[in-house]
This record gives structure tokens, sequence and C-alpha cells, in this order.
């Protein structure tokens, strides 16, 4: 169910991106869809499987049926003709197939030739001056050791399956690479939305100050520095606002460059700033690391590959043992319809045997393949314990930012509260202008510090997730 929901919600997504102009927000998570729809650099990763499946296929090639012909004249004069011709004139034709059985490690060939002679001989031999003889031959070859039932055969073909199997995790790896790096260029537009805000409602509390210390002014109950600093701090919120802006209008443009739509410069991004996520147990995090991480994946399918590779080198140290099998059947005659009666047969039944006495290669190969082995071991267990530090790293550190986002929160209201009691006694005529435009600006403060925090966190979360191989899940394929 929980299945169906999500490819319910996606379609949803889908859906609704066209109308994007009409909308006011968009979410972290329809940006990054967009990007995995419309960027290159998917469609790019995509092809590099594609790659290596068709290199995969080449191999079968060997397995095809071999089409053989050819034609030959040969002319043959013997330096002493003693019983033989003084000069043999033939015209040959040959053709056949031959194929290699992945299942068997057999070769099998079968064989057709037909060929004309004339012969200048003396005729007390009783041989005719011409004749035709055709042949049909058949032959097969079946590994009894070697490469028994094909393991040689379809080795390369075999280890190509881990060069896919890494193609997809790397280029899922790739991708969530740079989901990732979009969705911290997010995070900084939320961040600069969020001071957007800030710097806004600042600028509005200055000028509606303004306005009451130039009415208390032609009142004369201030005076006229009163005045001054209050202008001075609207110059200085709107300095600020127009900075905010700038800054965020900048990297609209850039993400919507990033995303190739337009439709981006009419939203403005929503994401829930302050609100906290609930994590596993640590523990329970590396545990499911070490078992899910794309990174150990891949280390796993080249130590696969190598201990396939070494069954390779080890098989070739073996004799080569093999039984062969051939059949023939020809006819010789001067009439070319007669000769294709091709009524007399030979056959021959028998055993092949060779082996590298010293196996040099083949024992060098396994030593080397068991060193590569051991390193890449050595690799894992090293990746594995960087994974492990760098999550421990990051969980501790999200957790203990939730206490300071709570202590951001206090510091908020206690400035908030600082801010009325130094208006109030303004107010009354006992304070100072420039404690209350101070306690304002200790309250922009302590929020910006709450928003720079905020994003803090959920930029640690990020990478949390990103560590996690949660950004784009193995099995989603970018919207393939």
């Amino acid at each position: 169910m929980k299945k169906l929901s999500s490819v319910l919600l996606l379609i949803a997504g889908l859906c609704c991106l066209p109308h994007l102009s009409h909308a006011e927000t968009i979410t972290q998570e329809e940006f990054l869809d967009q990007l995995k729809q419309l960027h290159p650099l998917f469609e790019r990763e995509r092809m590099t499987s594609q790659i290596e499946k068709e290199e995969r296929s080449s191999f079968l090639g060997a397995e095809d049926w071999n089409l053989l012909s050819s034609i030959s004249f040969s002319h043959e004069e013997p330096s002493i003709a003693v019983a033989a011709p003084e000069r043999t004139d033939a015209f040959s034709v040959n053709g056949g197939v031959e194929r290699a059985f992945w299942g068997t490690g057999g070769r099998l060939s079968a064989s057709f030739s037909s060929t004309r002679a004339s012969l200048k001989i003396d005729p007390l031999w009783g041989f005719p001056d011409s004749f035709y003889e055709n042949r049909l031959a058949v032959s097969y070859a079946h590994p009894l050791m070697r490469n028994k039932n094909g393991f040689l055969d379809r080795l390369q073909y075999n280890l190509k399956r881990f060069d896919i199997d890494f193609s997809d995790v790397q280029a899922l790896e790739n991708m969530e690479g740079f989901l990732a790096s979009s969705a911290d260029k997010f995070l900084d537009w939320i961040l600069l939305t969020e001071q957007k805000t800030i710097a806004s409602d600042r600028l509005r509390l200055a000028e509606e100050e303004l306005a009451r210390t130039k009415k208390k002014r032609r009142a004369h109950l201030v005076d006229q520095i009163d005045v001054i600093r209050a202008e001075d701090a609207v110059r200085i919120g709107k300095q600020s606002q127009m900075l905010v802006e700038s800054q965020w209008k900048s990297l609209q443009a850039e993400l919507a460059v990033l995303s190739q739509n337009d439709e981006l410069y009419n939203v403005s991004p929503q994401f829930n700033l302050y609100q906290e996520v609930e994590l596993v147990s640590l523990e329970e995090a590396i545990t499911q690391l070490k078992t899910e991480s794309r990174i150990i994946t891949a280390i796993n399918i080249r130590l696969r590959q190598l201990r396939l590779a070494r069954r390779g080198f080890h098989e070739t140290s073996k004799p080569n043992l093999s039984l062969l099998a051939q059949f023939n059947t020809k006819n010789l005659d001067e009439s070319f319809g007669k000769s294709l009666a091709m009524d007399k047969p030979d056959a021959l039944i028998g055993l092949q045997f060779s082996v590298p006495l010293e196996k040099r290669t083949s024992r060098h190969q396994v030593a080397k393949t068991d060193l590569q082995i051991s390193q890449l071991q050595k690799q894992l267990d090293e990746i594995t314990l960087e994974l492990s530090s760098a999550l421990t790293h990051l969980h501790i550190q999200i957790k203990e930012l939730e206490d300071v986002l709570k202590l951001n929160q206090e510091q908020i209201e206690s400035a908030k509260q600082k801010t009325q009691e130094e208006l109030k006694l303004y107010n009354q005529g006992r304070g100072d202008l420039t404690f209350v435009i101070q306690s304002r600006d200790n309250e922009e403060n302590a929020k910006l510090t709450y928003a720079q925090n905020s994003i803090f966190y959920h930029k640690l979360l990020l990478q949390y997730r990103a560590l996690m191989d949660e950004l784009l899940p193995s099995t989603d394929k970018a919207q393939e």
C-alpha cells in the first residue's frame, strides 16, 4: 500500500508540473523532481549502464554460427613423375559452418567440398584423366576438463554483468550527489526567503516607529535627535531588505537555469524551515548503512567479480582434455552426378590432451587476484569505518542542534519581551529611542540566528539522507 501511495503521489506531482506558472510556491521535492526529468546529467548517467549492456551483448557473437567458404585452383607438376601424374590441375569449391556451444563448451563444424581434377598420366596406369570428388565432413570437440560446460567461453560475458551492476550503482551515486548539491542550493533559497521576511518586518516596524517619533516631535514630546535616529533605522532596514532581495533573485535565477524551467521565476520556495525530524537510533542507522550503502554495495560487486575472475584463471591451469569425433563421407568418380553419392564413409573418435607443465601464467594470475581481493576487502573495512564515523558525527550533531534550536526560540521570546519593555519605558519618557532600536535589532538578529541554525539543521539532515542513500533510493531510476 505504501508503494502504491508513493506512485499515486508521484503521478499527481507530475501532473501539476505544467501548471507551476499558476502556483505561488514550489516545494523542494517538486524542484528535485523537475531536475530528475529535465537535467541532462540523469540521461547521461543512465547511458553508462546501457553502454555496458551493449558491450556485454557483443560477447554473444562468440556463439554465432560462422559461415566459411573458399574457391581455389591448383596446378602441380612433380619433380619426378613415378607412378604419379605428370601434371595435375584441380579446381575446388569449399563451404561450411562452425559454432561454439557455451552450454557445453563444445565446437561443431560441418563442411562440404567439391573438386574437379584434370590429370596428365600414363594410360597404362588405368587412372582416369579427369574426375570429380565430393566430400562431406562433420566434426565435434567436447571439453572434459578445461572449459567444461563452457565456463571459459562464458567467462567474459559473465564478468561484464558486474560492470553493468557497478555502473548502475555508480550512476545512482552520481545522480544523488547532484540532487544533494541542488537541494543544498534550494535550502539557501529558503534561508534568503526567511531573511526577506525578517528584513521586511524590521523595516515595517522602523517605519512605524519613525511615524510615531515624528508625531511626538510635532507635539514637542521628543528631541530632533530621536527623529534622526528613527530615520537612520529606516535607511538601514531598506539597505538590508534590498541586499537580501538581490541575493534572493540571483539564486532564483540560478535555480531556474539549473532546472531549465522559466516558470521558477514566478514562484517562491515552500519549506517548513522550523520543523524537526525524528531520526532512528544511531545503532540502527549504522546497521542499515552497513547493509544498504551503495558505496559498500559497489565494493562487494567488485569483490564478486574478482572471485569469478579467479575461478577463470584457475580453470586455465587445468589440462585440456577433449573428446574428438569426426565423420566424413566422400566419393570420387568421372561423372559429377555419381560423385555426389558420397557413399564411402570415414569415422574417427579419440581423445586430445595438452597441459602447461609449469602453469606460470595461471599461477601468477591467481596470486595477483588473491592480493587484489585482500586489498579490496581492506578497502571495504576502511570505507565502512569512514561511513560509520561520518554517520555518527552527523547523527550526534543533528541531535545536539535540536537543543540549540530550542534555545534560539527562548532567545527570540526574550528579545521580544525586552523590546516591549524598552518601548514602554520610552513611551513613558523614561527611556531612550536608541535602546528601543537596539532591542529591535537584537530581536531581528535572534530571528536570523534561529533561521540560520534551522537551515544548518536541515543541511545536516540533507547530508544524513545522502549518506543513507535516501535522496535517490536504488528502486528509483530517476523516473525512467
